[in-house]
Protein backbone atom coordinates (compact mmCIF):
# COMPACT_ATOMS: atom_id res chain seq x y z
CA UNK A 1 0.00 0.00 0.00
CA UNK A 2 0.93 3.38 -0.85
CA UNK A 3 1.20 6.32 1.67
CA UNK A 4 -2.22 8.40 1.55
CA UNK A 5 -1.43 11.96 3.00
CA UNK A 6 -4.45 14.40 3.45
CA UNK A 7 -4.14 18.12 4.21
CA UNK A 8 -7.01 19.93 5.70
CA UNK A 9 -7.54 23.36 5.03
CA UNK A 10 -10.07 25.63 6.28
CA UNK A 11 -10.64 28.86 8.98
CA UNK A 12 -11.04 28.21 12.69
CA UNK A 13 -13.72 26.48 13.68
CA UNK A 14 -14.80 25.17 10.25
CA UNK A 15 -14.13 21.33 11.21
CA UNK A 16 -11.08 20.62 10.41
CA UNK A 17 -9.89 19.25 14.23
CA UNK A 18 -13.35 17.18 14.49
CA UNK A 19 -12.55 15.95 10.56
CA UNK A 20 -9.12 14.59 11.38
CA UNK A 21 -10.44 13.10 14.65
CA UNK A 22 -13.06 11.18 12.20
CA UNK A 23 -10.25 9.99 9.63
CA UNK A 24 -8.21 9.11 12.73
CA UNK A 25 -10.95 6.78 13.78
CA UNK A 26 -12.56 5.68 10.89
CA UNK A 27 -9.88 4.63 8.66
CA UNK A 28 -7.06 4.57 11.00
CA UNK A 29 -5.12 7.95 9.74
CA UNK A 30 -2.43 9.35 11.91
CA UNK A 31 -3.22 12.92 12.68
CA UNK A 32 -0.79 15.54 12.73
CA UNK A 33 -2.30 18.97 14.12
CA UNK A 34 -0.41 22.14 14.26
CA UNK A 35 -2.65 23.50 17.41
CA UNK A 36 -1.27 20.29 19.28
CA UNK A 37 2.27 20.71 18.90
CA UNK A 38 2.07 24.51 19.47
CA UNK A 39 -0.47 23.70 22.99
CA UNK A 40 2.07 20.76 23.73
CA UNK A 41 5.10 23.31 23.30
CA UNK A 42 3.81 26.62 25.01
CA UNK A 43 2.80 23.96 28.31
CA UNK A 44 5.95 22.46 27.92
CA UNK A 45 7.40 25.96 27.96
CA UNK A 46 5.51 27.81 30.19
CA UNK A 47 4.02 30.06 27.17
CA UNK A 48 0.44 31.81 27.69
CA UNK A 49 -2.37 31.22 24.85
CA UNK A 50 -4.47 33.78 25.64
CA UNK A 51 -5.58 34.40 22.35
CA UNK A 52 -5.06 33.09 18.21
CA UNK A 53 -2.44 35.37 17.55
CA UNK A 54 -0.43 33.98 20.71
CA UNK A 55 -0.74 30.36 18.63
CA UNK A 56 1.18 32.23 15.50
CA UNK A 57 4.02 33.68 17.63
CA UNK A 58 4.69 30.38 19.54
CA UNK A 59 4.66 28.40 15.83
CA UNK A 60 7.39 31.28 15.13
CA UNK A 61 9.35 30.08 17.96
CA UNK A 62 8.79 26.46 16.85
CA UNK A 63 9.80 26.74 13.64
CA UNK A 64 13.08 29.24 14.74
CA UNK A 65 14.06 26.46 17.09
CA UNK A 66 13.50 23.20 14.57
CA UNK A 67 12.80 24.56 10.98
CA UNK A 68 10.03 26.15 8.95
CA UNK A 69 9.30 22.51 8.12
CA UNK A 70 9.24 21.12 11.11
CA UNK A 71 5.67 19.63 11.64
CA UNK A 72 5.31 18.75 8.04
CA UNK A 73 8.61 17.10 7.77
CA UNK A 74 7.34 15.05 11.39
CA UNK A 75 4.24 14.29 9.78
CA UNK A 76 6.05 13.08 6.14
CA UNK A 77 8.78 11.18 7.86
CA UNK A 78 6.15 9.27 9.94
CA UNK A 79 6.23 5.26 8.90
CA UNK A 80 2.31 5.38 9.45
CA UNK A 81 0.41 4.31 5.62
CA UNK A 82 -2.58 6.99 5.97
CA UNK A 83 -1.52 10.66 7.32
CA UNK A 84 -3.73 13.59 8.33
CA UNK A 85 -2.14 16.91 8.74
CA UNK A 86 -4.83 19.14 10.24
CA UNK A 87 -4.45 22.84 9.39
CA UNK A 88 -2.35 24.22 6.70
CA UNK A 89 -1.92 27.46 6.16
CA UNK A 90 1.05 28.17 4.66
CA UNK A 91 1.64 27.79 1.04
CA UNK A 92 5.38 26.83 1.33
CA UNK A 93 3.99 23.88 3.50
CA UNK A 94 1.27 22.64 1.16
CA UNK A 95 3.80 22.88 -1.82
CA UNK A 96 5.87 20.68 0.51
CA UNK A 97 2.91 17.97 1.29
CA UNK A 98 2.04 18.07 -2.09
CA UNK A 99 5.24 16.80 -3.62
CA UNK A 100 4.79 13.95 -0.83
CA UNK A 101 1.68 13.11 -2.66
CA UNK A 102 -0.70 15.08 -0.66
CA UNK A 103 -4.42 15.65 -1.53
CA UNK A 104 -6.22 19.19 0.00
CA UNK A 105 -9.36 19.61 1.17
CA UNK A 106 -10.97 22.70 2.16
CA UNK A 107 -13.57 23.37 4.50
CA UNK A 108 -15.89 26.10 3.43
CA UNK A 109 -18.07 27.95 6.17
CA UNK A 110 -18.75 31.73 7.07
CA UNK A 111 -17.87 32.99 10.01
CA UNK A 112 -21.11 33.26 11.75
CA UNK A 113 -21.62 29.47 11.49
CA UNK A 114 -17.40 29.11 12.71
CA UNK A 115 -18.14 30.91 15.50
CA UNK A 116 -21.45 29.11 16.56
CA UNK A 117 -19.60 25.34 15.87
CA UNK A 118 -16.60 26.99 18.61
CA UNK A 119 -19.35 28.15 21.26
CA UNK A 120 -18.52 25.41 24.26
CA UNK A 121 -15.06 25.16 22.86
CA UNK A 122 -12.72 24.47 25.62
CA UNK A 123 -9.74 26.21 23.68
CA UNK A 124 -11.26 30.06 24.65
CA UNK A 125 -7.54 30.96 23.40
CA UNK A 126 -8.58 29.96 19.94
CA UNK A 127 -12.01 30.69 20.45
CA UNK A 128 -13.46 33.37 22.52
CA UNK A 129 -16.87 33.61 23.56
CA UNK A 130 -18.55 36.68 21.08
CA UNK A 131 -18.52 36.65 17.86
CA UNK A 132 -17.09 39.92 18.12
CA UNK A 133 -13.99 38.87 20.04
CA UNK A 134 -14.17 36.10 17.52
CA UNK A 135 -13.46 37.97 14.71
CA UNK A 136 -10.68 40.52 16.17
CA UNK A 137 -8.86 37.09 16.99
CA UNK A 138 -8.84 36.19 13.22
CA UNK A 139 -7.83 39.76 12.07
CA UNK A 140 -4.97 39.87 14.32
CA UNK A 141 -4.42 35.87 13.46
CA UNK A 142 -4.19 37.19 9.82
CA UNK A 143 -1.35 39.51 9.79
CA UNK A 144 1.26 37.15 11.92
CA UNK A 145 3.96 36.15 9.75
CA UNK A 146 5.50 32.38 11.32
CA UNK A 147 9.15 33.17 9.68
CA UNK A 148 10.48 35.25 6.39
CA UNK A 149 9.00 33.85 4.09
CA UNK A 150 6.51 31.70 5.94
CA UNK A 151 3.05 33.40 6.20
CA UNK A 152 -0.73 32.52 6.60
CA UNK A 153 -2.56 32.46 3.63
CA UNK A 154 -5.55 30.26 4.34
CA UNK A 155 -8.56 31.62 1.75
CA UNK A 156 -5.57 31.27 -1.34
CA UNK A 157 -4.77 27.64 -0.45
CA UNK A 158 -8.65 27.00 0.25
CA UNK A 159 -9.33 28.16 -3.48
CA UNK A 160 -6.59 25.95 -4.50
CA UNK A 161 -7.69 22.63 -2.72
CA UNK A 162 -8.23 19.67 -4.90
CA UNK A 163 -11.64 18.98 -2.90
CA UNK A 164 -13.99 21.43 -0.84
CA UNK A 165 -16.15 20.14 1.89
CA UNK A 166 -19.31 22.92 2.64
CA UNK A 167 -19.00 22.65 6.61
CA UNK A 168 -22.16 24.54 7.29
CA UNK A 169 -24.52 21.80 8.07
CA UNK A 170 -24.15 19.25 10.91
CA UNK A 171 -20.99 16.89 11.86
CA UNK A 172 -22.62 13.88 10.58
CA UNK A 173 -23.04 16.14 6.89
CA UNK A 174 -19.59 17.34 7.04
CA UNK A 175 -18.15 13.58 7.88
CA UNK A 176 -20.63 12.26 5.14
CA UNK A 177 -18.98 14.61 2.64
CA UNK A 178 -15.76 13.53 4.05
CA UNK A 179 -16.19 9.78 3.64
CA UNK A 180 -17.28 10.64 -0.16
CA UNK A 181 -13.56 12.08 -0.83
CA UNK A 182 -11.31 9.64 1.10
CA UNK A 183 -13.41 6.43 0.37
CA UNK A 184 -12.03 6.57 -3.70
CA UNK A 185 -8.57 7.27 -2.27
CA UNK A 186 -8.07 4.95 -0.55
CA UNK A 187 -9.39 2.11 -2.81
CA UNK A 188 -6.88 3.89 -5.28
CA UNK A 189 -3.84 3.77 -3.45
CA UNK A 190 -4.73 0.14 -2.09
Amino acid sequence: MTKTIIYLIGEGGSGKTSAATHLQQKYGFTSYAFGMIIRDYAQANGITLRKRADYAKTHAEILEKYGWDYVPRMALSSSAELICIDDVRARKYAELIERAGGVSIAFDCPVEVRFAHTLNHPDTAKYPATLHAFVQNEKEDRVENAVAGLKFETRALMKSARYRIDATGSLEDTFDQLDRIVVPLLARES
